[in-house]
């Protein structure tokens, strides 16, 4: 069947750069989401886009071809998406330990070396006590994550896709054994193809089909402040707080694991966070809180990502996966090819929907 007309349920990093993609090849495709665009977990993410933090070698390759799509969407869309590239200084005892090796060192190719508290100090000079040793991970992006999604959608939309935001999806219509769209809250929506990136709203849409969806999905408080004069160069994942600096001067500063029921009554956590980071960045002076999310990211139960056909559904696919940010270009270019050519990349084998019903 020719495919002419796709569907993208959710409107953040993945369904945008998802959106973008298919219209670009020349379908006619709708956006649903029950919000507007970044709503969810994309509005509230750190959007940190990174190879360091994979696991083993399959993830770190998929990571690594996502870095480098995210430079060709760069020129495509001919610097809109402004990324910045300085990379990352990272000493969280859970991707840095001073006596184990970490896995991007292993040969795989990651732009990633160990530095010194000497060699911290001048890559990033706000930092006056800085740590013993790091890892700098070079090659690492970041972004707006509201601005990323927003434009992506622009891009999309000015080459033919459409939106219907505020239509909440609560099922995906099933005939003649395909998924032929979904039905929303305002009525049907019919396509040759339906793609689910949806984030948490994933595992209902399947249940229903007595699809198994495993998820371990944890909500992460993020900080943005009113701008600030001095400027950072490099984002800095440490082991308490993690800061990044947008280009007009705000910080955006999320947390590492937060204690059970810390965000039932966030004020606590939010008022900590700020005074870690005056600590950790003193250069930078009193910061002032413009705005806080709380956003429930999407995390397959093996952490995983989960991206291809859905195998007894024909017509329909998946995208569910944390770091959304740092995987959605290739995400994207992938899953596109499939659907269009039918062509499955090796690299997206190991993270087929398919493990889960073994």
């Amino acid at each position: 069947m020719t495919t002419k007309t796709a569907i993208v349920v959710g409107a953040g990093i993945i369904g945008a750069c998802l959106a973008y993609r298919l219209a670009r090849a020349g379908l006619h495709v709708t956006i649903v989401d029950a919000g507007q665009a970044h709503n969810g977990a994309s509005g509230g993410s750190w959007a940190w886009l990174n190879a360091v933090s994979a696991g083993d070698k399959s993830y770190f390759d998929l990571r690594q071809a996502s870095l480098a799509a995210y430079h060709d969407l760069e020129k495509e869309l001919s610097g809109r998406l402004k990324i910045d590239w300085t990379g990352a200084l990272i000493w969280d005892p859970g991707l840095y330990s001073p006596k184990v090796v970490n896995a991007p060192q292993k040969n795989w190719g990651g732009n990633v070396k160990t530095v010194t508290a000497d060699e911290i100090r001048a890559l990033e000079p706000l930092l006056t006590s800085p740590p013993d040793g790091a890892l700098f991970s070079a090659d690492d992006g970041l972004v707006d994550g509201a601005y990323a999604t927003r434009t992506l959608i622009e891009a999309a939309q000015s080459i033919g896709a459409r939106c219907a935001f505020g239509r909440r999806v609560k099922s995906m219509i099933h005939e003649n054994d395909r998924i032929t769209g979904v039905q929303t809250d305002f009525g049907a929506l019919y396509a040759d193809v339906t793609v689910l990136a949806a984030g948490t709203g994933i595992s209902d849409l399947l249940a229903e089909h007595a699809i198994p969806l495993p998820t371990a999905n944890r909500a992460g408080l993020l900080i943005t402040t009113a701008p600030v004069t001095k400027r950072m160069t490099r984002a800095l994942w440490s082991d308490t707080v993690h800061v990044k600096q947008l280009s007009d001067g705000r910080l955006v500063i999320g947390e590492n694991d937060h204690a059970p029921g810390a965000l039932d009554n966030p004020e606590a956590t939010i008022t900590q966070m700020i005074e870690t980071t005056q600590k950790l960045l003193p250069a930078l002076g009193m910061l002032s809180v413009e705005r806080t999310t709380i956003a429930t990211r999407p995390i397959p139960g093996d952490g995983f990502p989960v991206i291809g056909a859905i195998p007894s559904l024909h017509g329909a696919y998946i995208a569910m996966m944390h770091s959304g940010f740092t995987l959605a270009a290739i995400t994207a270019k992938l899953l596109s090819q499939e659907i269009l050519n039918n062509e499955e990349s090796p690299l997206l084998a190991p993270y087929r929907l398919s493990r889960f019903a073994q």
